[in-house]
């Protein structure tokens, strides 16, 4: 039976930021905190990892011996990050360095943010316990930065374990488990993070020691739209293996959807961080066959008591736990039995009892932490994703010789590419045109407001991701190919409607004031709606039904990658810009405008109610933001809360690119952007695309001040 939906939300709080219940006797008090990303895509995964944290509590009836524990599941991420922020873990640590009733820290989800509280902890002796941050360069000399592990611990002593095994066991293990399948070539990608990049490297050393020929290692944009160009560039190299060193909020998903739409059917692999609930729903049906490594075993294929804590977990919670769940149960468990034995409220003597854990014997086996802080279990498993659900695939043996293992799914054999150097660049050129024309569409947004209110309207960005997420609703309800035409509409409607409410209720009063005021305004605009697409459609990217389906074939041929879906986008967005312009120019209401532009006090004067006609561009550019936001889940695949924020950025660049309140100018920028990004992504790195557009700009600017065509035409609309 479902209920109310504000008793679904309380009573979830309640659980995730709970402490014992009040009705306890009294006693004093110890404090555990945790630290986890429970804002943004890896909420799901956080909240069955602290769910596993009140297993424990609960069957310790939240006391040790005289003492009554205390729980606080705090947040380390912010809705405008959506994942895990410096700021925020510093923040989180220093609050739990700074409370003398706090015996132990429990966390962090990411590498990274361990990196942030570590040292905070380790200045106020507290210790850290965490069920899975794995980068080997917090804990094992030699194995990361020169610096690493002792910039860690200002004080001498440790005071962080893991219960996890480290990324270099995990980064062997994959290696193996490619050699295992016969894999001889192998394409490699990190996300830039510490986590990600550190996985990434020890992926490649293992696989040169293994003789197997690594085609290249490069880092992505974890922002960007799509991975085209750099799948592309993985086919023609003939990659029988892909490997993403990185989490899922940082493209995994997008990048499985691009290789598989590339042609491509090399395998796909990527570390235990993707095992969760939002990959699968990132990736849709192209998820399908990808490979996952974790570290440990799975429930059934442990101890009896790690199946025990499976089936209490499935009937406490109703729900399936993510696969850090029972290593956050275990690092509560080892908490809670060290604090046990010195009986004693002192964070020096529980931060020993903890690092010196011996021979235990828990859910995860019997293990115990070595003089790093590190477990001692190496044991690995490798999942494939199969009907859309990841399954035990192998245990998977670094130390040991390869073994000949199958899966259930996709061969990773993948022939080189056959074509061309013209060929390949055409293929990309068609790309970046196809892109352009998205970042055009949206620029014609921004030109338009401009050139009438002389307004940034750095919302126009988050109305084109609610656009998407508004189609994203219609293709649900309505599917089918034959609806496209249905939900454009009604997604182009929905955007104009809330630009224009947008413009009603924030922008009108604000007009005559100084430029800073409506600036600001835009600002926060930009932020409630970034936050209200995270609440509509969740923080994690979410997949856009393909609607041509198999339909979706190339149209020059097998050796240039040029769909059907590319050339809709574009038999779109070109009418659309065309018809922007011919208004502009031959209609009444856009003379209007122009005249508005030139000379709002001469306008009024002649009869041309301003302030209407100022509505009316906001009407349109959110009609053309919804319109781009329907054509980009289209040809995406995949929408997510903070989309606008980057395409966005895009479509501002493009328009000051051309001429800011010029329409010819935020079209023809929007072009150069696209194709620039698509010819950089393939021919250099896709991780340095933005700074190469954002450097054509500059030199542009620096010639020509008022953009490309700024200066050629007399009118600002």
């Amino acid at each position: 039976m479902r209920g109310p939906k504000w008793l679904v939300f309380f009573t979830a709080g309640a659980l995730i930021g709970c402490s014992q219940p009040a009705s306890q006797e009294g006693g004093e008090v110890i404090r555990l905190v945790s630290s986890l990303p429970l804002t943004g895509s890896s909420r799901t995964q956080s909240e069955t990892m602290s769910k596993g944290m009140i297993m424990a509590l609960e069957e310790a009836h939240y006391r040790v011996g005289p003492y009554k524990i205390d729980y606080l599941s705090w947040d380390d991420a912010t809705a405008q990050a959506g994942t895990w922020e410096a700021g925020k873990e510093k923040e989180n640590a220093q609050r739990a360095a700074a409370d003398p009733d706090v015996m132990a820290y429990l966390g962090t989800y990411n590498s990274g943010a361990s990196k942030v509280s570590i040292p905070i902890l380790n200045q106020a002796d507290l210790v850290q316990v965490c069920p899975a941050a794995t980068y080997p360069g917090l804990t094992k000399p030699g194995t990361g930065e020169a610096n690493e592990p002792g910039i860690y611990y200002p004080k001498g002593f440790r005071n962080f374990c893991r219960v996890v095994p480290a990324d270099d066991l995990q980064g062997a293990a994959g290696a193996w488990w490619a050699q295992s399948l016969g894999v001889k070539k192998v394409y490699i990608l990190d996300d830039k993070e510490l986590y990600g990049k550190g996985l990434a490297n020890v992926f490649e050393k293992s696989c040169k020691e293994r003789h197997i020929e690594v085609l290249g290692h490069e880092g992505i944009d974890s922002k960007a739209p799509d991975y085209r160009a750099v799948v592309n560039k993985i086919r023609e190299a003939g990659a029988e293996l892909v490997y993403f060193g990185g989490i899922t909020q940082n493209g995994s998903g997008k990048i499985v959807k691009d290789l598989r739409d590339s042609g491509s059917n090399a395998y796909f692999m990527g570390p235990d961080a993707n095992k969760e609930s939002a990959f699968l729903e990132a990736a849709g049906p192209a998820a399908e066959g990808a490979l996952i490594t974790l570290g440990g075993l799975p429930p059934e294929q442990m101890n009896d008591e790690a199946k025990a804590w499976y089936a209490r977990y499935r009937q406490r919670f109703q729900s399936e736990p993510e696969a850090y769940a029972i290593y956050s149960y275990e690092a509560m468990q080892v908490t809670l039995k060290a604090i046990a034995r010195v009986g004693v409220k002192d964070r020096t003597k529980i931060r020993e009892a903890i690092m010196s854990t011996k021979d235990y014997h828990g859910v995860l086996g019997d293990w115990s932490f070595d003089k790093n802080g590190d477990t001692t279990i190496t044991s690995m498993s490798g999942y494939e994703v199969v009907g859309g659900k990841f399954e035990f695939s192998a245990a998977l043996a670094p130390a040991t010789p390869p073994e000949k293992l199958t899966l259930k799914g996709k061969k990773g054999e993948q022939a080189a590419g056959g074509a061309n150097a013209f060929q390949i660049f055409l293929e990309q050129l068609l790309s970046g045109l196809a892109n352009g024309s998205l970042i055009a569409v949206v620029a014609l947004g921004y030109t338009l407001v401009y050139g009438l209110v002389e307004l940034i309207n750095f919302a126009h960005g988050d109305v084109f991701m609610m656009g998407a997420m508004a189609a994203l609703t219609g293709v649900t309800a309505i599917g089918g190919t034959w609806g496209i035409p249905l939900v454009l509409v009604g997604a182009m409607g929905f955007s104009a409607l809330l630009n224009g409410f947008i413009d009603q209720v924030a922008y009108r009063r604000l007009r005559g004031k100084p430029r800073l005021v409506p600036l600001i305004t835009a600002i926060g605009v930009s932020f409630v709606l970034m936050n209200l697409g995270g609440y509509w459609k969740g923080w994690a990217p979410v997949f856009f039904p393909d609607l041509l389906g198999k339909h979706d074939v190339n149209l020059l041929g097998d050796n240039i990658h040029f769909k059907l879906s590319q050339l809709i986008v574009i038999l779109v967005a070109v009418p659309l810009m065309a018809g922007l312009h011919f208004f502009i120019h031959y209609t009444k209401l856009g003379k209007a405008m122009r005249a508005t532009a030139q000379n709002p006090q001469a306008a009024r004067l002649m009869g041309i109610d301003v302030n209407r006609t100022i509505a009316a561009a906001f009407w349109m550019g959110g009609a053309l933001a919804g319109a781009a936001g329907c054509l980009y889940g289209f040809y995406n695949h995949q929408v997510r809360f903070d989309l606008g924020f980057r395409q966005g950025l895009n479509a501002f660049t493009a328009a000051v690119l051309g001429g800011i309140g010029n329409v010819r100018g935020a079209m023809l920028g929007g072009l150069i952007i696209g194709v620039v990004e698509a010819l950089t992504a393939y021919y250099w790195s896709q991780a340095v695309a933005p700074a190469v557009v954002f450097g054509v700009l500059i030199a542009i600017i620096l010639v020509r001040p008022a953009g490309l065509l700024g200066s050629n035409l007399p009118e600002k609309v």
